[in-house]
């Protein structure tokens, strides 16, 4: 019982019982007893009793107690604590929710958590019998997949009729020789008689057609793919498969599986072959059992599996759904965004518009008792009038689309299968003006934006002094951070501003036409505004919607209360800077008890700290650093930017923590993880407040900007090294289930130095990060440090884009360029999906 690092009777008061039980020690003792000598629990042990004691029990522990214990305990925990033992167990390991399905069994918790504790070690690399050195594991060939992105021309989708029918092949079937001219016949007697293959005419015109088509695309190379923004995203954080895809060719926004028309290495589509043949000749015999008559052949299963895989690769798999289609660009009416009825009626003007999409993504919502209620699909775009004369203003409108598989209004949540998607529930937002930083919240139906300033229409007009000031603001800066912080991908400067704009989702109907009221309702005023102290560079909202992180250009990160949508309230203040500086003055007057991360509370009066205070505080940091030796001074660029914030997709802020980014063209990338003591004690008796427990410079090059994925258990960062790109692992202790594996990092592998450390440094005293693996592949090569680097990523799938597809296989279209998919689920191990 080793899941906590105290014993179960110094936690007894942090856990109160449902209902009076008898004798609190005399029960854990007689309970734990019960569990090593297999024998009979009292009587007088109740059921709330049992599971308060089970609470501290580690997984193997409650494997053990559960299904290798005498019969009396088994079937009483079967009967009535197994489903509320294994939910409590898969919640508190901060795994994300088990993927909604259309039957209506109950879900399986106690499969669902065996089978991602396999997965995670699988990308850990920690499955018994596979050697690893010096944190480097290589995934078997077999979990790699290649999925070619090419053009419409090249791709072969089955015809109408095969889609009409719910089957992705043609139509033809096999026949008996000796029946072909008789009467009524059985397609699939089968005798040992000779076999043909019947086709409709119009098969025949279709086949030659993609003949044709194959023969002419086989010719010539695709052409190259960029992905000029966030172009595609895993809308389950658990295991599900389903990927939103920015076509990036079509411009369509496209809801397909992860792995449809996915390429692997000879011995996967050797698997999967066999695969799709098995579960044909299965349910080719359960068609043909029902007939009293029939006799099947097993030697006829040749036929069959011939005939499946003959099926298999006909055709390319279509997307499940497409929320944004071509035809809605011919359909696009301009007076919806720049006409009378739109805040541009005193500007109109007429010119070229241009349509670029900023980036999709996808989001959960989560409600106030934790839990999962639905997905969002989230897409941005911004549309520019360009002017007709020389000298006239460039009009800007952004919009805001997202698709949920949920109303809002009355919770019901649509589920789909393989061959449809759900999402069916449309909401949009348009805003005079463009942005450079946005997020959604998926739970509130809001959008949280940032507008460059002077492009903002909720902005009141500063006069000549305010002009000046904020003016002298920018320049100060641009002084202190890189050039990344004050231009963009295209080198073109953004204006940063310090106000964060809440803006409600609005309802829409495609089916209805657009009256000057729904034009006029789609440009809502914001109901909030956030004002941060110095320019924002990024933020990110948890999944509730009640916490907004924001990061400033200045190195500073703010928590907000957003759980009152009109009245946002900061509630913590935290500077990179002032917080290494602290630690290094208490580590240097011996005074480690008392080292703190700085928090300045806001009052409900005056949200704004004083400048004099800020100033004197950066005067003696200032000083203190240059007593402070470049080596002991773990953090090169404590001021630079947060560029990018992580927070988990199913987990509150205060139980996930998160993870900023900041980068430096000198220093390259450093990664810090905030957490709050409430994560491991209890809440109700331990402050809330963030502070950094860990630190990762990413042993990348200065020169890329790597990708991170975080869900509160696993940190995943895509970059480039010395050798070529790779991806590391790293292990964060987000719950006491873990801390068996954190309790090996002894006091002299704390802070191990070198290649094994993977750049983590720990700042607690307690291990919170570790580094467990490096990922190299061959699919894992073309792109280079002026190329886009995109990552989406759950417990199951990772997936990036590449420029070396064909390294992991070919499907005869000379495709090399699209996305790689690693998938964590081993087919060997026979491990049912759950």
């Amino acid at each position: 019982m080793s899941k906590r690092p105290f014993s179960p009777k110094s936690r007894a008061h942090a856990r109160p019982l449902i209902k009076r039980c008898p004798s609190g020690g005399e029960v854990n003792a007689t309970a734990m007893k019960a569990a090593i000598g297999d024998i009979n629990l009292p009587p007088e042990l109740c059921d709330d009793s049992l599971l308060h004691v089970l609470s501290y029990a580690d997984t193997s522990s409650l494997v053990h107690f559960t299904r290798g214990t005498n019969n009396a305990i088994r079937d009483r925990c079967r009967s009535t604590l197994d489903s509320k033992i294994w939910k409590d167990t898969f919640e508190n390991h901060n795994l994300a929710p088990l993927d909604i399905e259309r039957n209506s069994n109950p879900p399986d918790y106690y499969n669902g958590l065996r089978r991602r504790l396999t997965l995670f070690s699988n990308l850990s690399g920690k499955t018994v019998g596979r050697k690893k050195l010096k944190h480097s594991y290589n995934l078997p060939s077999r979990f790699f997949h290649f999925v070619p992105i090419l053009p419409s021309d090249f791709m072969h989708y089955p015809p109408a009729s095969a889609e009409n029918n719910g089957a992705n092949d043609i139509s033809f079937h096999l026949v008996d020789s000796h029946h072909h001219d008789g009467g009524e016949s059985d397609a699939y007697e089968y005798d040992d008689s000779e076999h043909l293959i019947d086709l409709e005419d119009g098969d025949l015109n279709d086949m030659d057609n993609d003949l044709d088509q194959t023969m002419y695309s086989s010719n010539l190379d695709p052409p190259p793919v960029e992905f000029s923004c966030d172009s595609y995203s895993l809308t389950s954080a658990g295991t599900g498969s389903e990927l939103v895809f920015l076509n990036p060719f079509s411009g369509t926004i496209e809801v397909r599986n992860v792995l449809d028309n996915a390429v692997g290495n000879d011995e996967s589509i050797l698997e999967q072959a066999m695969l799709q043949a098995s579960e044909r000749i299965v349910n080719q015999r359960q068609k043909h059992n029902s007939s009293p008559t029939h006799n099947h052949d097993d030697e006829n299963s040749e036929i069959i599996a011939g005939e499946a895989f003959h099926r298999s690769s006909m055709y390319d798999t279509p997307p499940k759904q497409v929320l944004y289609s071509v035809d809605d660009y011919f359909d696009l009416d301009l007076n919806e965004y720049f006409g009378e009825h739109t805040p541009f009626k005193h500007r109109r003007s007429s010119g070229n518009v241009t349509s670029d999409w900023v980036g999709v993504d996808s989001h959960s919502a989560l409600s106030d008792s934790k839990s999962l209620t639905g997905t969002f699909i989230g897409a941005a775009r911004i549309l520019t009038m360009e002017p007709e004369q020389h000298g006239d203003e460039e009009l800007a409108c952004t919009e805001v689309f997202a698709w949920s598989n949920f109303d809002h209004e009355t919770g019901e949540v649509v589920v789909g299968d393989s061959n449809s998607s759900p999402y069916c529930f449309k909401h949009v937002v348009k805003v005079a003006g463009s942005f450079y930083f946005l997020d959604v919240c998926a739970n509130k139906l809001k959008v949280f934006a940032s507008f460059q300033a002077g492009s903002c229409p909720f902005e009141v007009t500063h006069d000549g002094g305010e002009a000046r000031r904020r003016a002298r603001s920018n320049r100060a800066m641009a002084e202190i951070n890189d050039n990344d912080s004050v231009v963009n991908e295209d080198g073109e400067p953004i204006r940063m501003s310090r106000t964060i704009f809440c803006l409600p989702l609005i309802k829409c109907d495609d089916s209805q036409s657009s009256t000057p009221e729904s034009i006029r309702s789609k440009f809502p005023v914001p109901d909030s505004s956030i004002k941060a102290q110095y320019p924002v560079s990024s933020f990110s909202i948890d999944p509730t919607g009640n916490i907004l992180v924001v990061g400033t250009v200045n190195g500073t990160v703010e928590i907000w209360d957003t759980s009152r949508s009109t009245d946002p309230r900061r509630t913590q203040l935290l500077s990179v800077r002032q917080s290494f500086l602290k630690r290094h003055r208490a580590m240097t007057l011996d005074e480690r008890n008392t080292s703190k991360t700085l928090e300045s509370v806001a009052k409900a009066s005056n949200n704004e700290p004083e400048d004099a205070t800020m100033r004197e505080s950066s005067i003696q940091d200032d000083i203190a650093l240059l007593a402070i030796g470049e080596e002991e001074f773990p953090h090169k660029h404590p001021t630079s930017k947060i560029s990018q914030i992580y927070l988990p997709r199913h987990l509150t802020a205060h139980k996930g923590g998160f993870v900023t980014k900041q980068r430096n063209a000198d220093n390259g990338t450093t990664l810090l993880l905030w957490q709050t003591p409430s994560m491991f004690l209890d809440a109700a008796r331990s402050p809330d407040r963030f502070q950094i427990t860990a630190m990762i410079n990413a042993p990348l090059s200065a020169q890329c900007h790597p990708e991170v994925h975080y869900d509160g258990r696993r940190l995943l960062v895509f970059g480039k090294d010395h050798i070529g790109l790779i991806i590391l692992v790293y292990h964060v202790l987000g719950s006491r289930f873990d801390q068996d594996e954190f309790n090996g990092s002894d006091k002299k592998k704390h802070n191990i130095k070198g290649e094994e450390s993977g750049g983590v440094i720990n700042l607690v005293e307690e291990c919170r990060v570790k580094f467990v693996n490096r990922i190299r592949h061959a699919g894992l090569d073309g792109l280079e440090y002026f190329d886009s680097m995109l990552m989406t990523a759950n417990e199951r799938y990772i997936v990036i884009n590449t420029k070396a597809g064909h390294l992991i296989g070919c499907d005869g279209r000379n495709a090399s360029e699209g996305l790689l998919v690693i998938d964590l689920e081993d087919s060997r191990s026979g491990e049912a999906a759950v």
